[in-house]
């Protein structure tokens, strides 16, 4: 009789399978919950970026500072990105100072940039560019008028 208690049965062999494959639908599980925690750190920040009397800026770019997540504001100077809390945007606009803004508690990041340099004047040549007479197909004449 001793010997009988020592051999696995069938149903001794199926509890250990089962609490086998619990113990990965346990880590399995585990793991899930890690990734769904890291996922909801992320938040969805919005924002205008305008300049200093209020006109918002379209094209302006709005990047994860240290990553290459980032975004281009809208006509209207409007943005939306992902970024977890705690994290810094770098926004930027061709003839602007670039400025820092860090992701707190808020949704809501909006920005106004101050000129950089402004132009005094603007000098437009057209070097490079010959009007032939023969090469348009405008007719010239000459007119003598007499006195």
């Amino acid at each position: 009789m001793l010997i009988l208690y020592k051999i696995p049965t069938f149903v001794n062999i199926l509890l250990l399978i089962i609490f086998i494959y619990m113990k990965k639908l346990l880590l399995m599980s585990s793991a899930m919950m890690l990734l769904a925690f890291t996922a909801m750190a992320q938040k969805t920040v919005t924002g205008v970026v305008s300049d200093d009397s209020g006109i918002p800026l379209p094209g302006a770019s709005v990047v994860e500072q240290g990553t290459s997540n980032g975004v281009s504001t809208d006509f209207d100077g409007n943005y939306s990105i992902e970024v977890t809390e705690g994290a810094v945007l770098e926004i930027s606009f061709i003839g602007y100072q670039t400025m820092e803004s860090t992701v707190g508690s808020s949704d809501a990041i909006s920005v106004s940039l101050e000129a950089d340099n402004e132009l005094d004047e603007i000098v437009l040549t057209a070097l490079g560019l010959e009007k032939k007479k023969d090469d348009d197909l405008s007719s010239t004449t000459k007119v003598e008028i007499e006195q």
